[in-house]
């Protein structure tokens, strides 16, 4: 059985084997150019018919094609907003990578759902016998489901509509170009107009949408940072309130305004107390050199006093020339004269205690003084080792009201900024509707283009057919 099997094999293999060998033993067919020129003038009529039917159905294609008209469009997408606060949300990007970027994604923004669904609907795109009629070709979900077949029709039509545009920018600029074609001119330039002033407006929406979300963001921290402030400033004050360490008109502690008056009035108390003492060793001095005549001492009834005995002193003088000293007149000159002379001793005497007095007054009030500036020393070394706390929580406090303003102020830069329009999208050249087609083609260049392929493909068949003759003829010669 496996020999039978072998042999049969064998015999197959020797059959392919001569074909082989047969076919490369035919001869080759050899056609001239000239042999070729000969066959396409000997079938010119037939070549004639190919090129008057090119010509009729190119011409015939331009009258049944539906025409293109394409309108034109171009835009200024600047990568940077305009800056219109010092402190705005966006920051410049000055590298060149990032602003190409940021171009192309605004591009890109222009085929998006959100620009066409709006232009759909604002030229009522889903009423057009354009574009109706063909998506009610191509959908039959409404047999199965409403809501799914609007939801799907809107999904093509977005679709059918962003095959139609295009989108390039020129290079090393921020121009682009946006073309859209339609089947009419005028609603070519509807179109590519609406989606520039659409795309325009949603630039401008997400930008108010991502300064709304930032404004949102800030004022939801708003009540928990002022909160916190509050509380910072109420603990600091409470602090200062449980250590006395109150703040006075001039931002100063009342201990440290304290210590300072009290400086004051040592050095007002030192004052007076050397003043007395000069003044009471003046007059010791003075009455111990000069008696009660000195003129240091100076008290009006002492002067009072001194007048009257030097007036007395002139009478006696006067009246020892004329009388005796036991004359009547005389003795009581001299007794009144004893009593001027203890008179003014005695204001001498109290002169120099008032004087002492005031010595002593001063001392005690410099003691007092002295005493009460170790008292508030005291608090004051007390209060210093405060301070250190109160400043720690004043620098808490400074920094979370600090925090607080600069949200409270940022919030409300985001919020004001949402209202202002700063994107520099521009359109420099709206569209127009164009006069002719971009496809098909002009007819004379339709009739032309057919009448060239008729000729090629009539002139291709007749030499295809020439050389399956010539084989043929050439196989049967070797045969």
């Amino acid at each position: 059985m496996y020999t039978a099997t072998d042999n049969s094999r064998s015999r197959r293999s020797d059959a392919a084997y001569r074909k082989m060998n047969a076919a490369a033993s035919a001869p080759a067919v050899v056609i001239s150019a000239m042999q070729v020129a000969g066959v396409l003038l000997q079938g010119w009529r037939w070549i004639l018919v190919a090129v008057l039917a090119g010509a009729i159905a190119g011409l015939g294609a331009t009258q049944l094609v539906t025409p293109r008209f394409t309108a034109i469009t171009d835009l200024t997408i600047s990568p940077s907003n305009l800056l219109v606060t010092p402190n705005d949300l966006y920051a410049t990007n000055i590298q060149t990578d990032s602003q190409i970027l940021d171009v192309e994604s605004k591009m890109r923004t222009i085929t998006s759902g959100n620009v066409l669904r709006r232009v759909i609907d604002k030229l009522g795109l889903r009423n057009d016998p354009e574009f109706a009629d063909k998506m009610r070709l191509l959908n039959f979900s409404w047999l199965f489901d409403r809501g799914a077949s609007d939801a799907a029709e809107r999904n093509d039509l977005m679709g059918l509509l962003a095959k139609r545009i295009k989108v390039t920018r020129q290079e090393r600029s921020y121009v682009v170009t946006m073309s859209v074609w339609a089947s009419e001119p005028a609603m070519a330039a509807r179109l590519a107009n609406a989606i520039a002033t659409t795309f325009r407006e949603e630039v401008v929406r997400a930008d108010a949408e991502r300064a709304g979300r930032a404004a949102q963001g800030l004022a939801a921290r708003l009540g928990e940072l002022k909160a916190a402030a509050a509380e910072a400033e109420d603990r600091t004050e409470a602090f200062r309130r449980a250590h006395g360490l109150q703040q006075g008109p001039s931002g100063q502690p009342l201990s440290s305004e304290a210590m300072e008056r009290m400086s004051g009035k040592m050095t007002d108390a030192k004052a007076r107390l050397a003043e007395a003492e000069a003044r009471y060793n003046e007059v010791s001095r003075a009455v111990s050199l000069y008696g009660v005549q000195a003129g240091a001492v100076q008290s009006q009834t002492l002067s009072g006093l001194l007048t009257d005995e030097a007036a007395l002193r002139r009478q006696i003088a006067t009246l020892t020339q004329t009388l005796g000293p036991r004359h009547p007149a005389m003795l009581n000159a001299m007794a009144e004269s004893d009593a001027l002379t203890k008179a003014i001793k005695s204001e001498t005497e109290r002169l120099r205690s008032a004087a002492r007095f005031e010595v002593d007054q001063a001392k005690v009030a410099l003691d007092t003084l002295n005493e009460e500036t170790r008292t508030l020393r005291g608090n004051v070394s007390v209060d210093d080792q405060a301070q250190v706390k109160l400043r720690e929580l004043e620098r808490e406090a400074s920094a979370k009201t600090a925090l607080y303003q600069t949200f409270l102020t940022r919030s409300g830069e985001a919020a004001e900024r949402q209202q202002i329009d700063a994107t520099d999208v521009r359109v420099i050249s709206p569209a127009v509707a164009p006069l002719r087609p971009t496809w098909p083609p002009r007819p004379i260049i339709a009739t032309a283009a057919g009448a060239a392929l008729g000729l090629l493909l009539c002139a291709a068949a007749l030499a295809g057919i020439f050389y399956l003759d010539a084989l043929r003829f050439a196989r049967s010669r070797a045969a």
